[in-house]
């Protein structure tokens, strides 16, 4: 007894001293530095000016229906100086100082160019200065790119087309880039529309604006007879140098995610995990039941879920605008709800990158080479934080960009990065070096199986000394009838896609886009199957009546949405044979009316499908 006593007390005390030897006492530290950079030379004024020519401006405007602006200029500058110039002034409006989240250059060889954002406001523009590389010699020219982002452009209000009530989606912006120095030659604005969307309206500045195919708009200078250049800040173009474009969306909205942890976990023996929580909020004014994002073509074990569980309704699409990238679909109705203008969704983004893309070894050494926004979205990010645990490092060797902080977490290193008002053109590569700690690499498993040794000891130790008792317990278990649950659900949600796709085809019957023949056809066959569902859905109805009170108060408030759905249609017909008859005071007061219905139908709808999600979340 003595014997197997000494043994327990030597394992744990030996497993204690294991465990307190890998206790760090440097818990965290944090890097604070100020990179210092050079005043450069050349001064940020207009002096020498009128002798810079933009021979190539070529401007690519992309609207997004999620609210962010992004466009994209090319750029050509020709010096006619005496003198070589090593920098250019780029002009905003400074209404739109407070848009700007994003503003990058680049060279021919991809190159970073510097940026300088003092501020600096010239009559009622803020110049930025863009550095070159090297000096621009006299009769040189220079070719670059310039990246930037804005938001709070686009503007969604409701309209009636067609006697149909859709979403707008305004825009308002500057036509072509706003600089201090003539422009001439192959000078053009694209502007892309938003996917899925169709143009509404559009600024027609002579010639120019031509919509192509219905997937953008396209203003080029060389269509314009009058002028076939353009002055410093477009002053030529008087009240035409800006231009306003509306499309009709009536499926997207204005989507933001308000913060994003992200944590990238990097392990010896060769996994990259990324997991990502996510708030996002929809600060539009039309439901959203579908979101997407892009991850990395190569990204495996994709998981979505929340803290009630998985997702269900993720798919993977390849994308064929970026090859490199597969889009991520999350359809929210599945097994959660759509999300209403002002609601957030937190949920959780994990999948897995292979080693060998990014890591690259060196005995000991390692280095790995990664975006850390591994995901792109095409919504705004207020905040992002990201957490790189490198696990077993004994140090960090390398940094291509300094951290916030660095701390030690358990056996791991972990580098934090804090990004801010982030955009779907930006990135943040990072190169890191490290070494690994062998010592720590085989510290956990050691002191994993002291740990199960010791629990084992005092097991059997228990089972030998002591008495078995055996109580019995008893769990009362309620009965959930989870397959009429799953009937019930699936034929409700059945009579409901039938009823959508009445209205549907009524509406369209109404907009001439359907026979009045085929719809009279539809609406005998929907009908007919809704009556049938309503008879198999009755068995159904009565054992979940019969199980408990939840239930029963579920279906009979499902029978009163139903009614009243009816008796809100019924109104609406009503509506619609007074007015034709002129039995309404004016057809404002019709579409007032109208509007009104129509919102308490979509109102029911709504609180139909909470209710359906109730009775499924007693599925999970």
């Amino acid at each position: 007894m003595r014997r197997k006593s000494f043994f327990i007390i030597f394992i744990g005390f030996l497993s204690f001293i294991i465990v307190f030897s890998a206790i760090q006492d440097d818990f965290s530290y944090n890097y604070q530095h100020d990179l210092l950079v050079e005043d450069p030379q050349q001064s940020r004024t207009l002096e020498g000016a009128d002798n810079l020519l933009v021979v190539n401006m070529v401007r690519t405007t992309n609207l997004s229906s999620y609210g962010l602006v992004n466009i994209k200029d090319r750029l050509t500058i020709l010096n006619n100086n005496n003198n070589p110039i090593n920098s250019i002034l780029f002009g905003l409006k400074v209404e739109h100082s407070n848009d700007l989240i994003y503003f990058n250059a680049f060279g021919e060889a991809k190159n970073t160019l510097l940026i300088e954002r003092s501020h600096e406001i010239m009559d009622i523009y803020e110049m930025i200065t863009i550095y070159f590389d090297m000096p621009l010699l006299p009769s040189q020219k220079i070719t670059f790119t310039v990246l930037h982002s804005y938001t709070n452009l686009i503007s969604y209000q409701f309209a009636f087309i067609e006697e149909d009530i859709t979403q707008l989606l305004v825009f308002k912006g500057s036509l072509f880039p706003l600089l201090p120095y003539k422009s001439e030659g192959n000078i053009k604005s694209n502007y892309l529309l938003p996917e899925g969307s169709t143009l509404y309206s559009h600024t027609q500045i002579g010639p120019m604006g031509v919509p192509l195919e219905g997937t953008n708009v396209l203003y080029d200078l060389e269509a314009n007879l009058e002028i076939n250049y353009l002055e410093p800040f477009l002053l030529n173009l008087d009240e035409n140098n800006e231009t306003t474009i509306s499309v009709d969306d009536r499926l997207s909205s204005k989507l933001e995610i308000e913060k994003i942890n992200k944590d990238i976990y990097i392990s010896p023996w060769g996994i990259i995990k990324n997991i990502e929580e996510i708030t996002i909020e929809n600060a539009g004014i039309v439901e959203v039941a579908l979101l997407s994002m892009k991850i990395p073509i190569d990204a495996i074990n994709v998981k979505v879920y929340d803290d009630l569980g998985e997702v269900l309704g993720v798919s993977l699409i390849d994308s064929i605008d970026d090859v490199s990238t597969k889009i991520v679909s999350i359809q929210l109705y599945q097994n959660r709800v759509s999300l209403t203008p002002a609601s957030k969704f937190k949920f959780f983004l994990e999948y897995y990158l292979p080693p060998e893309k990014y890591i690259s070894y060196n005995w000991l050494q390692q280095s790995i080479s990664i975006n850390l926004l591994t995901t792109k979205y095409e919504y705004l990010i207020y905040e992002q934080t990201t957490n790189v645990f490198i696990e077993g490092c004994a140090s960090v060797d390398y940094m291509s960009s300094l951290p916030e902080a660095l701390h030690n977490s358990g056996n791991s290193k972990v580098l934090v990065y804090s990004t801010e008002n982030i955009s779907p053109i930006v990135k943040k590569n990072v190169l890191l070096t490290f070494t690994i700690d062998l010592f720590e690499i085989f510290l956990r498993p050691v002191v994993f199986v002291m740990i199960i040794a010791l629990l084992s000891s005092i097991f059997v130790l228990a089972i030998k000394t002591l008495k078995r008792e055996e109580q019995v317990s008893i769990f009362k278990k309620e009965f959930i009838p989870t397959s009429e649950i799953r009937e019930f659900c699936s034929l409700y949600e059945e009579s409901n896609a039938l009823v959508l796709e009445i209205r549907k085809a009524e509406s369209e019957t109404k907009r001439k886009k359907l026979a009045k023949k085929t719809y009279k056809n539809l609406l005998s066959k929907n009908t007919s199957k809704i009556d049938q569902i309503k008879e198999e859905i009755n068995p159904f109805k009565k054992i979940l009546m019969e199980t408990n009170d939840t239930f029963n108060n579920i279906v009979k408030r499902l029978d009163v949405l139903d009614a009243e759905r009816i008796s809100i249609s019924d109104s609406l017909n009503l509506l619609e044979t007074r007015y034709k008859r002129g039995k309404l005071p004016s057809k404002a007061a019709y579409q007032k009316l109208s509007i009104d219905f129509f919102n308490r139908r979509k109102k029911l709808d709504r609180t139909i499908d909470k209710y359906i999600q109730q009775l499924r979340s007693y599925l999970l």
